[in-house]
């Protein structure tokens, strides 16, 4: 079911290839090297870790607070006191 893309408005692969070399061809006769482009992110490299990074961790504090006021019975923010971590390390250590 091939359709012949004659008609249709957006270039093909072999057109837009053709087109190209049509106007190179006419412009100059002599070849330049083609300088590649770069294009700069939207998002730096550095940026998206911190974003996972911080993604992460609240994923943890929030998996910690659901699991700690479901399963252990307590409220969801006694996750954050420094004081329930004392009892929970304590707990582990002595088993």
């Amino acid at each position: 079911m091939v359709q012949d893309q004659a008609g249709t408005e957006q270039p093909t692969r072999e057109r837009s290839k053709r087109h190209q070399q049509g106007k190179d061809a006419g412009t100059s006769e002599k070849k330049t090297p083609r300088l590649r482009k770069y294009t700069t992110r939207r998002v730096p490299i550095l940026v998206r870790l911190l974003i996972v990074l911080v993604l992460v961790i609240v994923a943890l504090v929030v998996g910690a607070m659901i699991g700690y006021a479901t399963f252990g019975g307590g409220e969801a923010m006694d996750v954050l006191k420094l004081d329930t971590w004392t009892r929970i390390t304590d707990f582990w250590m002595k088993s």
